[in-house]
Formats: structure tokens, sequence, C-alpha cells
């Protein structure tokens, strides 16, 4: 339980500390000032520029994790109507979690 604790921990300090944005009143005229037709075409080339080579492999194995949790939540419902049922809610959960963690990678490389 402490590793799950430390590990939501890390990843809500590592997710609001990526998106911090200072405000500061010279950050805030710069934005301003880029509003022109310069900026317009270095954002589109921007654009063209943003692929990234692991996208495509990380999106394979992001399906396969999501393939992966479905059948462990399946195996988890199946264990739950059997006799012997103590690891049941583990597997549904472990299985909603992997499967939930490949969606993620689904979102980033597609």
């Amino acid at each position: 339980m402490k590793f799950l604790a430390v590990f939501i921990l890390s990843i809500s300090l590592l997710a609001t500390s990526s998106f911090a944005v200072s405000l500061n009143a010279p950050l805030v005229l710069k934005m301003q000032e880029d509003r022109s037709m310069a900026a317009d075409f270095a954002a589109e080339d921007a654009a063209e520029q943003d692929f990234n080579p692991l996208k495509p492999i990380v999106g394979v194995y992001s399906v396969g994790l999501m393939i992966i949790g479905a059948v462990i939540i399946g195996l988890g419902f199946e264990w739950l109507y059997d006799e012997d049922n103590r690891n049941a809610g583990a597997m549904i959960g472990g299985g909603a979690g992997v499967m939930f963690l490949g969606g993620i990678g689904v979102y980033w490389a597609f």
C-alpha cells in the first residue's frame, strides 16, 4: 500500500509541476508581442516537426496493455463467481489500472 501511495503522490507532483506557468508581466507581454504574421508561420512549421519516432512504438504497446487489462478484468470476473474468490477484486482493479494505463498511452501516441 505504501508503494501505491508513493506512486500516486509522485504522479500528482509531476503533473502539477509540468503544467505550472508563471504569469509574470514580461511573460504576458512577450506572449502578446508574438501575435504577428511571423509567429503564425513559426507555429505551422513547429506543427510539421512534431513527429516523434517513439509514438508508434508506444501506441502498439499501449494497445497490448489495453488488451491484457481487459483479459485480466475478465479473469477477475470469472474468479468472482467461483467459490474461492478472495483475489477477484484485486484482479479486477489491477486489470482496470493496466487498461487505463494503456488508454493513456494510446491517447498520447495517436
